[in-house]
């Protein structure tokens, strides 16, 4: 069986990091290239790099800061902002990048992600579903044309290789994670899940229902404004039962 993974999020503007709470006042945090440093100093599993403004301003993910960013890692890394060419995949596996990581295209331009699959692997493959609650029901807060079954109906029918779901009503509040959303669609997706958005402390992560089908539990604000480290929420998921792989 499979050990699931514990990974940290650095979001940046394209330059320095920044933490937004649900999706908004992004607040500057620092350095991501020392801040990748860090987490490689602790073992931590994966590392998921996102330049979250890319899309909005039409332009590529910084391809020099992802390569100081990958340069510092001997961890997986996913990076993700504005993807929308084979090209710009190509660019960031060439890097060293293990994961691309796509969003808005995956909502516009469906055949292209196919054609991503198809020519590099749906291992190399993330799509990220960024959702918010709205009258009872799960969008992604770019397209409400589509609820959040028919996206991941979707997911399953190209096969991608990865989902990371973040629940942006909770994203960056440090409550807990969403447990209605993923109680309600984890089952119902057939690949690998990163679960992300909401933990404060390492025993949220432990609280999601369905834990059998997550494979990644992902947190930004636990280790950017607690004490708590990655290897603290290993110890607490493996406490808790979960197949997890601890540095002793």
């Amino acid at each position: 069986m499979l050990k699931k993974r514990v990974i940290p999020v650095l979001t940046t503007n394209g330059f320095g990091l920044v933490k937004t709470k649900q999706f908004q006042n992004p607040r500057m945090l620092g350095n991501p290239i020392q801040t990748a440093k860090v987490f490689n100093n602790r073992d931590v599993d994966e590392l998921i790099f996102l330049d979250i403004y890319a899309t909005r301003d039409n332009r590529a993910v910084n391809l020099i800061n992802a390569q100081r960013v990958i340069d510092e890692c001997f961890m997986p890394v996913g990076i993700g902002g504005g993807i929308k060419s084979l090209k710009q995949i190509e660019d960031l596996l060439k890097i060293g990048a293990d994961k691309v990581i796509i969003s808005t295209a995956f909502l516009k331009d469906i055949d292209f992600v196919k054609k991503a699959i198809d020519v590099f692997g749906s291992q190399c493959i993330t799509i990220a579903l960024d959702v918010i609650k709205r009258d009872k029901e799960y969008l992604h807060i770019n397209d409400f044309s589509r609820n959040l079954s028919q996206l991941v109906d979707l997911a399953n029918s190209i096969q991608v290789g990865e989902i990371i779901l973040t629940s942006v009503n909770f994203e960056g509040e440090m409550k807990g994670l969403d447990c209605d959303l993923y109680g309600n669609i984890l089952p119902k997706i057939k690949c690998p899940v990163i679960v992300h958005g909401g933990a404060g402390k390492p025993e949220d992560f432990t609280k999601v229902p369905n834990q059998e089908f997550i494979s990644g539990y992902a947190g930004s604000s636990i280790y950017a404004y607690t004490q708590y480290t990655p290897n603290d929420v290993k110890l607490r998921l493996k406490d808790s039962g979960s197949n997890i792989r601890v540095t002793e």
